[in-house]
């Protein structure tokens, strides 16, 4: 019994962090085409890149059990994005995957975290270094792939870098302040 309540638990993470990353990720593309700033869905750099703060998130609250969710949403992503499954989507998906886990193990040195431990020092920290390994990660990649026509490395690292940073720092910041919209809507039916 105990191993059908592992398997559900684990279906049950990954189908949720699938869903959760592709209506953020549409959500980015609506406010990035809405305000015209960006022309393709997900494969040029963001300045707010929302995916990345979830992916961080979800990393540190679900620990390993979330990692097959977020490398099936990225590679859900990629598909949508270039109408493809190449070499590209599933070597960037798996990287993409793995940025956030091996910010927390550097960090932290394991991946499962208790709530104590998740402190805004290490969240600003787990944020700086997991845009570092997604930028270099998500760059490196393309270079490989010849996906861009140009080879300028730091430009697009600088942007990847920039949108990760500021996209975990976003949700960040709205989960701060919807918990203390929280305990103020619990403070006044006191």
């Amino acid at each position: 019994m105990l191993k059908l309540q592992s398997i559900i638990k684990f279906l049950l993470i990954t189908f949720a962090v699938v869903i959760a990353f592709l209506i953020i990720d549409r959500f980015q593309i609506y406010l990035l085409t809405g305000i015209n700033a960006q022309s393709s869905e997900n494969l040029l750099a963001s300045y707010i890149y929302l995916p990345h703060g979830l992916r961080v998130l979800v990393a540190i609250v679900l620990g390993p059990l979330s990692f097959v969710g977020l490398l099936l949403a990225h590679l859900i992503t990629g598909y949508n994005a270039i109408q493809s499954i190449n070499s590209l989507v599933i070597l960037s998906s798996i990287l993409s995957s793995i940025a956030p886990y091996l910010s927390i193990y550097i960090i932290y040195k394991k991946f499962n975290l208790k709530i104590f431990e998740i402190r805004l020092d290490k969240i600003i920290a787990l944020s700086l270094l997991s845009a570092f390994f997604n930028s270099f990660f998500s760059v490196s990649s393309r270079l490989i792939f010849n996906f861009y026509e140009t080879k300028i490395f730091t430009i697009q690292f600088f942007q990847f870098f920039i949108g990760d940073v500021l996209g975990v720092c976003f949700l960040f910041f709205l989960i701060i302040i919807l918990n203390i919209l929280k305990k103020i809507l619990i403070k006044t039916k006191q």
